[in-house]
């Protein structure tokens, strides 16, 4: 038999846990501090604009306009925030917004679209920091950078060689967290003005005190004035370089190879200098038997080949490649925010309030990265890997019901583990 319950109730219970604890944390005030001032004729602060966007997310959300649902049985409840609807939160994005950058390219017929947000920027990057997913004094940083293809149909997503539209944005990670993040469109060349991205994200850092070891990145950062600037900058670079007739010729002229394993693949490797740029730096080669056995004319052999450009001149070659191989681990991050965090769900039609969403969902994945650090061990089943689909089933829908007293708002989770009722005060 099934009866009404005369109670406020809410399958979302494990959100007051994680509104207490971002709240002890002071949450709404660093917000508030990042970003601009709305204002005192705006009802809501920019605190109350995104963490409801951001705990829809951890309810398993992929929509803005989910809010509505939420906001009267969970997120009305909330102390210390309002909640606005999702139109509001919308107009948020616009607010935070800055007009796009147009290069014209020489092989497009429209103009490359590239969006640059400062603000947005520094504000992940804070909310890296300040929730320890960032250590600005460690010594051993490795900053990763790639673009991410997003498959969209917004109305100025343009043609990609992708064969589809959408969007390309460069993102720059430090230990798997994304720490800045550019708007491009989907016909804007992976090179297109790389070396300003790369400048406008290692200046960004270095006002935090973020100071670089490593650098890798694939074959669209193989330009002369990128490795130019990370040796300028003391940085070590890994680097995959685009295949040449050049590079494939004084490879196979090399002598003393060697023999190693990688992943249980046999390679031959060795390595020799090149000058590439400003400076001389040292080609990494690595080679297996092609699976066509077919003889190359440049090689004269039947071998298919991978080149690393790096100035580390200590590394092995086997270290080298092992190390740049590592950026897979690093690519993960663009599975999780498509897919946990909903990049691929993009609100906006334009690519500038787009750009906005983009950075506050990685700002979700920081906090997100927090949150579980805080509660894994207090739950069976959960661990500071687990995604957040796995976190939500198994923390985030506990039954809760609510109930007032005087002006208190109070919080009884349906739940007897009572290590993760003491972690922390609900409500």
């Amino acid at each position: 038999m099934i009866k009404d319950f005369n109670s406020k109730v809410t399958p979302f219970g494990g959100i007051y846990l994680i509104h207490d604890l971002l709240i002890s944390n002071g949450i709404i005030q660093f917000i508030n501090e990042q970003l601009v001032d709305r204002g005192p004729k705006c009802i809501y602060k920019f605190s109350d604009l995104l963490l409801p966007r951001i705990y829809t997310t951890f309810c398993g959300g992929s929509a803005t306009e989910d809010i509505n649902y939420l906001r009267d049985n969970t997120l009305n409840n909330l102390r210390s925030i309002s909640i606005p609807s999702a139109d509001t939160i919308l107009r948020g994005d616009v607010e935070l917004s800055t007009p796009c950058e147009i290069i014209e390219g020489k092989t497009t017929i429209k103009g490359q679209k590239i969006n640059v947000n400062t603000l947005m920027n520094k504000f992940l990057l804070a909310s890296a920091i300040k929730f320890k997913q960032l250590d600005p004094n460690a010594s051993d940083l490795i900053y990763d950078f790639d673009h991410q293809f997003i498959p969209t149909k917004k109305s100025d997503a343009e043609y990609s060689y992708k064969k589809t539209e959408g969007y390309f944005p460069g993102v720059a990670t430090i230990g798997n967290i994304p720490v800045y993040i550019e708007g491009r469109n989907g016909n804007c060349h992976v090179k297109t003005a790389q070396l300003e991205t790369h400048k406008r994200a290692l200046e960004l850092l270095a006002s935090k005190g973020v100071k670089l070891r490593y650098a890798r990145m694939d074959c669209g950062s193989y330009i002369k004035e990128v490795t130019d600037y990370f040796h300028q900058e003391g940085i070590l670079f890994s680097i995959r370089a685009s295949h040449s007739n050049v590079l494939l010729s004084k490879a196979s002229k090399t002598d003393n190879w060697s023999c190693c394993e990688i992943n249980n693949q046999a390679y031959e490797v060795n390595s020799f200098k090149y000058e590439f740029g400003q400076y001389t730096h040292r080609i990494i080669a690595y080679r297996k038997p092609n699976k066509s056995n077919q003889m190359s004319l440049i090689t004269n052999d039947a071998k298919s080949y991978q080149f690393i450009v790096t100035n580390d001149w200590d590394i092995t070659e086997e270290q080298a490649i092992i190390f740049y191989n590592q950026r897979g681990a690093s690519e993960k991050v663009f599975d999780i925010q498509n897919n946990d965090f909903n990049w691929k769900s993009m609100p906006h039609s334009n690519l500038e309030e787009n750009t906005v969403y983009l950075i506050i969902m990685a700002v979700a994945h920081i906090l997100y990265r927090y949150i579980i650090s805080k509660f894994a061990d207090l739950v069976d089943g959960l661990k500071t890997t687990s995604r957040l689909k796995a976190f939500i089933f198994r923390f985030v829908t506990v039954a809760a019901k609510i109930t007032k007293s005087g002006r208190r708002v109070i919080v009884h989770l349906a739940t007897n583990n009572k290590k993760l009722i003491k972690s922390t005060k609900a409500g």
